[in-house]
């Protein structure tokens, strides 16, 4: 199920990236948009990753779909480059990988001391 969220979350956000429609609330709201988009796209890559080489793959990936998207925009539209829409992509990956990061060492620093913990009669 996760899988398909995540495969549904990517098409959508390729598709909304390559329309050359831009309604007033999507340019009003465009950094924010950024944000949710890839880190969201990072999130759900990072629940289906199984280790770490798999975490780090997916955010590469993230990252290297913002780069393409901006660069196709730039190629089919003739737009010029939008390199703040790419850091605020790669700032977006990087804050949700690492928050994801310190919440899954929080969990395994817990089980880790549950399973030390004393058992009291």
């Amino acid at each position: 199920m996760l899988s398909r969220i995540a495969q549904v979350w990517i098409l959508l956000l390729i598709v909304g990236s390559l329309n050359p429609a831009r309604p007033a609330l999507v340019v009003g709201l465009h950094r924010e948009i950024h944000w949710m988009a890839f880190g969201g796209a990072a999130f759900l890559l990072l629940l289906l990753s199984r280790n770490r080489r798999q975490e780090i793959r997916s955010v590469i990936a993230v990252f290297l779909l913002g780069l393409s998207l901006e660069t196709l925009q730039h190629l089919i539209y003739r737009n010029t480059m939008e390199w703040r829409d790419v850091r605020d992509n790669a700032l977006a990956i990087l804050v949700t990988f690492a928050l994801y990061r310190l919440t899954a060492a929080g969990k395994i620093v817990t089980k880790a001391v549950k399973a030390t913990a004393p058992v009291s009669l």
